[in-house]
């Protein structure tokens, strides 16, 4: 009996260690993430964002300011702050929440949770704090999808 009890803990334990290796890198985020693959350039990230001039250094043109699928747009001017991805993979690894993202200098396509937009350079979309963004280079260009996570 008191192998079987270590056998099964083993077995328990070995699938707790695959389940974690599966997972991802670690991170204590407290809102969304985007995520760079394909080393592309250009993808920056914004938090702070404000519907108003709030004395930023950066400006967020954002075509979703209620979130999700929704045009409602919101004209940039020293309403957030802004840095990019280059030479990183996850947006946590430069804050713990990230609200938006764009591309600087090309139009890029975006899938919101299954609904498909062309969005145009510097443009931001927003995302929540249950939301993920992953951007890959495809062959049409720059794909961003959103989902929840």
């Amino acid at each position: 009996m008191h192998s079987a009890v270590r056998g099964i803990t083993a077995v328990l334990a070995a699938g707790a260690a695959m389940l974690m290796a599966d997972a991802g890198p670690a991170h204590a985020v407290t809102g969304g993430d985007v995520i760079r693959h394909d080393s592309i350039q250009n993808l920056v990230i914004a938090k702070d964002i404000r519907n108003y001039n709030a004395g930023y250094g950066s400006n967020c043109s954002i075509w979703n300011w209620g979130g999700g699928n929704t045009w409602n747009w919101v004209q940039g001017g020293g309403n957030c702050r802004t840095s990019s991805m280059n030479g990183r993979t996850y947006s946590w690894t430069v804050w713990n929440d990230t609200d938006a993202f764009t591309l600087q200098y090309e139009a890029y396509w975006l899938n919101m949770h299954g609904s498909w937009r062309r969005v145009n350079a510097n443009v931001y979309t927003k995302i929540q704090d249950h939301e993920n963004a992953h951007c890959y280079r495809e062959s049409d260009g720059v794909n961003c999808y959103v989902s929840y996570g």
